[in-house]
């Protein structure tokens, strides 16, 4: 667990539902980097309290993502690419095309390994 003194400087709301967050901190000690660098990309709790926080109130489980797979999340995104892509609409069905954009990432690292 990281406890960081903050500000909540702002905040977006994306395509899929989700919330984008922008917090800033005072400066950190070089300790508090590692920290962040040992958490970055993992998916838990966030807790926000303007000043004073009681220990007591952190929740004891772990943070679950309700039910929401990987591959779920990931299906979701490339609908919202695929329904709203920069500069063209894609067009036909998003299986097939889904599929196609999957074949083409799996090969993709298949080809890394020859």
């Amino acid at each position: 667990m990281i406890k960081l003194p903050s500000y909540f400087t702002g905040f977006s709301s994306r395509a899929d539902g989700s919330a984008g967050l922008r917090f800033a901190t005072q400066e950190l000690q070089a300790e508090d980097f590692v920290e962040l660098k040992k958490h970055h990309n993992a998916f838990g709790w966030l807790l926000f309290k303007e000043n004073t926080f009681e220990e007591g109130n952190i929740p004891e489980e772990n943070a679950e993502e309700e039910g929401i797979t990987d591959s779920e999340r990931l299906r979701r995104r490339m609908f919202v690419y695929w329904k709203h892509p920069k500069g063209k609409r894609c067009e036909g069905d998003f299986r097939l095309w889904r599929t196609q954009q999957l074949e083409t990432i799996g090969e993709k690292y298949l080809s890394k390994l020859e």
